[in-house]
């Protein structure tokens, strides 16, 4: 996959991502915050635990006229008032290759500052996490911010995210959800 089709298709999985927790957030801004709830991913790859129950969003988008398709689901669950924590598992239609990883993590980083002219990008690591390439930002806009840790393994993409406002935000409460995220074992 070219570099600029990887950058298109991670900005089109934010933007979608994005517009859902708004909207999610919105209808379920009173939901009851009771103790976290651990939740394997539809596909069971992986498992996560929110601060509340999570409502998932499948999607799937045609890349091109070859029939091939990006397909992502989207986990979301309120945090206080004006938080959501959020897991977004995007499956490409083929592994990146090697060393491309980086240039497709940095540019849903780039997506999300593109979003919007506020957005400030306050800090971006490049990292491992479980062994394979990962990047850790924060992006502030305004009175919001947006903490996430997302990683690339093989043609799938993980993106661990709080968002909400900068008072409602606690970067232990995002370390937290962040250190909950487990993979599966692979199957040999």
């Amino acid at each position: 996959m070219r570099r600029e089709a990887v950058k298109k298709i991670g900005l089109w999985i934010l933007v979608m991502a994005l517009i859902a927790a708004h909207l999610f957030f919105r209808s379920q801004a009173h939901a009851d915050m009771g103790g976290w709830k651990e939740i394997y991913t539809r596909t069971g790859d992986c498992r996560i635990s929110f601060p509340a129950l999570p409502q998932m969003i499948e999607q799937k988008l045609k890349l091109n006229n070859e029939g091939l398709h990006l397909s992502y689901d989207v986990y979301l669950a309120p945090y206080r008032e004006h938080a959501v924590c959020l897991l977004l598992v995007a499956q490409y239609p083929k592994d990146l290759p090697t060393g491309a990883e980086a240039t497709g993590l940095e540019g849903l980083v780039n997506g999300i500052l593109n979003q919007h002219p506020e957005n400030k990008l306050v800090f971006a690591d490049m990292m491992k996490l479980h062994g394979f390439p990962a990047i850790n930002f924060l992006v502030q806009s305004g009175k919001n911010c947006f903490r996430a840790q997302a990683v690339m393994i093989g043609n799938r993409l993980y993106m661990i995210a709080m968002e909400g406002t900068r008072q409602d935000f606690e970067e232990a409460t995002f370390q937290r959800f962040l250190k909950s995220f487990k993979l599966a074992p692979q199957k040999p």
